[in-house]
């Protein structure tokens, strides 16, 4: 069946959308060659209707519903850009995954947010996994790279690359986090830590707030973890490259300049022999309108990168000494020219310009660096002209004093820069020889922007090298090497970026005509630009831009990205003027005579060739297995179909599993037994006590109902006395008793009256004889 009969009625396909960029459809009819449209009906409720020219113009044909979400890019039976947009916006939209494999590729999706996947315990599940055992992460990455660099002995490195903002410092990280944790030794040594401190220090000198990310790398970096025969990290180095040094004095609307001007300006207190001010009291930090990030502590932050400098080494002097050169920089900045006429014995007198003699920026300047006030004034202002018999001190225009004190502060923060990777590697070296060595690539993404200039065209061209090699280990070599084989094969279609290189790096073309240029006297931007409109418009990458004449615009393979050419040739020549730098090596400073001493003592940003090896497609684990290896013989290599290796693999594994499992439950019975025995003693101390309690707790139970059942008998009994007497007290022999008694009460209490009478009648008489008497 030919992909065309799959366009029938009902079929679901991706066609294109203003807003969504692709949108989901179905077909309402079949395809006919012979008909220019063909009818849709849009996952929205719509319909469209689709102009078809020649078999090209067919809508991309979706992936089947149970293939969506799946966690390689290379499974899809479609692998096309609406299929692979959709497939990841399914993951991470709906299943909340950022990480998903494209064969040998792991493709991330900046979440912007902190996620508990990179703990220890995360590094501990992923150890020892083969490559699309475990769902993507990055720590299956760093596994690969260490598992092949213990199995095929073989130095790895592993390239990480995207655009600005695409979250490339992290992953970087987090990678050298984990090779850290998995390769080092039983206890923590401080190789480990070195390693994982350099990162605060590179992000604090080398990282800036930019539109798209708020700790963009400005610089790519080379980083080599160095292993010993036992694959433990015995060391570690460092090659930075593409510093961006104009950053240092210009910035665009809401983005900053290095963290660590802002660090220092937080830290001002700390720090009074700096004598800075707050950040937006400094040109160099005022510019971009952007002086905070939101959730980060400019002085905290500070605290960590002075804790990691102490853990690597820089003494409490050099710390004192760099801070001085970076707010040199800032006090430079600040340096303000006015313009005047210039008088001269013996030439006429000539526009130029001066600095005020109470400027305070130009006397800090002075004092930070230690350097001669009247030299380093005289030169921010006048530039020394050499001829065959004479030598000429001409007066700078603003304009050229501003570009030229622009040009030294720029220089200043390099060298700076440059000297502490020195002093970091220096740090990381160790005595211990290194066996193999697994390499982090951190570079630019690719970059386009409303303004494109010299950087971004530097950035770019990096990224078309980076695309070349990964098309030609990826695809070219594959391809190649199966035609040689004689192997039947489908060639696949990618896109070649060689054309667009060539544009960029061959004779006469942008960067050898940039070259030429500079060496031109009265070399310009426009005059360049010219020359590019001349000999490049052959290539089909290149074009004029849309609007002026002073822009071009190259085709690359991610985008088309118009550049300005003004300003490249003075970032392509970054002049300083070598009386400023003579002033400067003149310094009283220990660390700014090392900085500015000889070309040897500097750390120049080497070219660095990057190996990459390149591994085979690990396919995902399907759900049925195959009996049989399906292969084909070449002329010098058997070749496997697309999963025999992984099956195989799997084979292997589940043997080497069963193994050890066999070891395992041997162990496990023997610690399980005994764990047993000990509990079994256990339990039978614990049962014995217990069962003592219960039987004292059911004797007391049954004592308190032995209790209660003889006081309800006892009240029993007692009541039933009771009602005897009541009785028996309301009987007539009763009543007849307490008669008697009263009889008898009543005769003695007769005869006492009758007592009491008789007496009272005789003294009645003895009182009537009384009454005689008288």
């Amino acid at each position: 069946m030919t992909t065309l009969e799959l366009y029938t009625k009902g079929a679901r396909v991706w066609i294109p959308h203003p807003d969504q960029v692709w949108q989901g459809a179905e077909l309402l009819e079949n395809y006919n060659p012979s008909k220019p449209t063909l009818a849709v009906a849009t996952d929205d409720g719509g319909t469209a209707t689709l102009q078809l020219k020649s078999e090209k113009d067919l809508p991309f044909l979706r992936n089947p519903a149970i293939l969506v979400g799946e966690n390689d890019l290379t499974a899809l039976s479609y692998l096309h850009e609406p299929a692979v947009l959709h497939n990841l916006q399914v993951r991470f939209c709906e299943n909340r995954d950022i990480y998903t494999y494209c064969g040998i590729v792991l493709v991330a999706i900046n979440p912007y947010d902190e996620l508990p996947i990179y703990d220890i315990d995360t590094i501990q599940t992923y150890r020892g996994q083969a490559l699309g055992n475990l769902d993507p992460h990055i720590f299956a990455v760093a596994e690969e790279a260490y598992t092949q660099l213990e199995r095929e002995q073989r130095d790895q490195s592993v390239i990480v690359s995207g655009e600005s903002g695409a979250g490339k410092t992290v992953s970087a990280k987090y990678a050298m986090r984990y090779f850290a944790t998995v390769g080092g030794s039983v206890v923590e040594t401080q190789v480990e830590k070195k390693v994982l401190a350099s990162s605060p220090i590179m992000e604090a000198i080398g990282n800036a707030k930019t539109t798209r990310n708020d700790n963009s790398s400005r610089f790519g970096k080379f980083i080599e973890l160095q292993f010993n025969k036992q694959f433990h990290i015995v060391g570690a180095s460092m090659r930075t490259y593409l510093l961006e040094k104009s950053r240092v004095v210009f910035q665009t609307t809401e983005e900053r300049n290095y963290h660590i001007f802002y660090q220092l300006c937080a830290a001002r207190k700390k720090l009074p022999q700096l004598f800075l001010d707050h950040q937006d009291h400094f040109h160099y930090l005022n510019q971009g309108g952007s002086p905070d990030v939101n959730g980060v502590d400019d002085a905290e932050t500070f605290e960590e990168t002075v804790n990691a400098l102490n853990l690597l080494g820089f003494s409490e002097k050099e710390q004192i000494d760099m801070f001085k050169v970076f707010a040199s920089v800032l006090h430079l900045g600040n340096i303000r020219y006015l313009e005047g006429i210039i008088e001269s014995e013996n030439e006429q007198d000539q526009e130029g310009c001066l600095i005020e003699p109470e400027d305070k920026h130009m006397k800090i300047l002075c004092d930070l660096l230690e350097i001669d006030q009247d030299d380093m004034r005289q030169w921010l202002c006048t530039r020394k002209l050499v001829s065959m018999r004479e030598v000429f001190l001409k007066p700078m225009t603003l304009e050229e004093a501003t570009i030229s004190r622009d040009a030294l502060a720029k220089h200043i923060y390099a060298e700076l820069f440059n000297w502490i990777v020195l002093v970091i590697n220096r740090s990381l070296e160790s005595d211990t020889p290194r066996h193999r060595f697994i390499g982090v690539l951190d570079i630019y993404g690719f970059e386009t922007f409303e303004t494109n200039s010299f950087e971004q065209f530097c950035i770019n061209y990096a990224n078309e090298k980076l695309q070349q090699q990964f098309n030609l280990h990826v695809f070219k070599l594959e391809q190649e090497e199966y035609i040689r084989e004689g192997i039947g094969w489908k060639m696949i279609e990618f896109y070649d970026n060689q054309p667009c290189i060539d544009l960029i790096e061959t004779k006469l073309g942008i960067l050898d005509l940039l070259d030429e240029e500079c060496k031109m006297p009265r070399g310009s931007d426009a005059s360049w630009t010219e020359k590019l409109y001349t000999k490049c418009s052959k290539y089909p990458h290149f074009s004029k831009g849309r609007f002026g004449a002073s822009s071009f615009v190259v085709n690359h393979f991610a985008d088309k990205v118009q550049y300005e050419s003004t300003g490249f040739l003075e970032k392509n020549r970054d002049t300083v003027i070598e009386e400023q730098i003579n002033v400067i090596k003149a310094s009283r400073n220990g660390l700014v005579k090392r900085l500015f001493a000889s070309e040897s003592q500097k750390l120049a940003a080497p070219g660095v060739k990057v190996k990459v090896v390149a591994s085979k497609p690990v396919s995902v684990a399907h759900k049925t297995h195959k009996k049989s290896v399906c292969s084909q013989f070449g002329k010098t290599k058997i070749f496997f179909r697309a999963g025999q290796v992984a099956y195989l693999e799997k084979l292997r594994s589940d043997k080497l599993r069963l193994c050890c499992i066999m070891m395992q439950k041997t162990v496990r019975m023997f610690v399980a037994r005994k764990k047993y025995l000990k509990i079994k003693r256990s339990a039978l101390l614990i049962q014995t006590h217990v069962r003592g309690w219960l039987a004292r707790k059911e004797v007391k139970k049954r004592r308190r109902q032995i209790v209660l059942c003889q006081s309800a008998i006892r009240r029993y009994l007692a009541r039933k006395q009771y009602k005897r007497l009541r009785i028996e007290a309301r009987s007539i022999e009763h009543v007849k008793t307490l008669n008697k008694g009263l009889e008898n009460k009543i005769i003695s209490l007769q005869q006492r009256i009758d007592e009491v009478n008789k007496t009272n009648h005789e003294l009645r008489n003895y009182q009537s004889e009384v009454q005689e008497l008288k």
